[in-house]
């Protein structure tokens, strides 16, 4: 058909840097903007998880194109440096050529501890658990079995898994007769909570217990309205507290 092809697309996302070309790619225009936000006077990134996210994933595609560059040969890396206007050039200005060479090598370095430094930051704002708890061969459970038999769970006592106690609340999971793991936390002060899930194999299930005031001792070294998450994992459960909603 008549005309010229049309220009393939370039979205937002693509990770696509144009080194070498007096105009910016959209991705680098958004590269130097995360830096602007993580490094600049006015460095506001570490409030912002997902800019901290993105920052990362371009500062990993633009350090991969150095290094395809760099080993793609000679031709390539040629392609891939800016040349600043008045700068000498080509095979007969070997100072020149030493000094490009050493640009690079800073350019990948701190690149390479940009990424370690964001890593880091991402690390830190990932919630970590106020404890876990393993698994532990003491013994008990049988009310566990009796309360599950009673609602008709069914509770293959077995297969009963008891976890380290947090605090006063005990932990435990088994198997029921439909193939299904049910979990349970139950606090065993006076206050009596109870809460279980039974979920298939593998899945992975949170229990949750609120901090309340009204003549009940649960989480009494907890503010009022606290809550306690119980997230269980294959051979582990980690808990969460979190702080009132207000």
């Amino acid at each position: 058909m008549g005309g010229s092809p049309s220009a393939p697309d370039s979205g937002p996302d693509s990770l696509e840097f144009t080194e070498g070309s007096s105009r910016p790619s959209d991705i680098e225009r958004e590269l130097d903007g995360l830096r602007a936000r993580a490094y600049g006077p006015d460095a506001d990134i570490d409030a912002d998880p997902a800019a901290l996210a993105r920052l990362v994933e371009l500062e990993a595609a633009h350090l991969g194109a150095a290094r395809a560059a760099r080993s793609a040969g000679p031709a390539a890396v040629a392609t891939a440096v800016t040349v600043t206007p008045g700068e000498p050039t080509g095979p007969s200005s070997s100072q020149g050529g030493s000094r490009g060479v050493r640009g690079r090598t800073w350019v990948v370095a701190g690149a390479i501890c940009l990424l370690a430094i964001v890593a880091a930051t991402v690390w830190n704002l990932v919630q970590r658990p106020d404890a876990t708890l393993r698994q532990t061969d003491a013994g008990g459970g049988s009310d566990v079995i009796r309360v599950l038999s009673a609602q008709g769970r069914g509770p293959d006592a077995s297969t009963l898994r008891q976890f380290e106690p947090y605090h006063d609340v005990g932990v435990w999971s088994v198997e029921n007769a439909a193939g299904k793991v049910c979990f349970v936390v139950w606090d065993l002060t006076s206050s009596g909570r109870f809460s279980i899930k039974c979920a298939p194999p593998g899945t992975q299930v949170t229990l949750t217990l609120i901090v309340a005031s009204d003549g009940d001792d649960f989480g009494r070294w907890l503010p009022d309205g606290s809550s306690v998450d119980f997230r269980f994992g294959e051979n582990a459960v980690d808990v969460f507290v979190r702080p009132p909603s207000d």
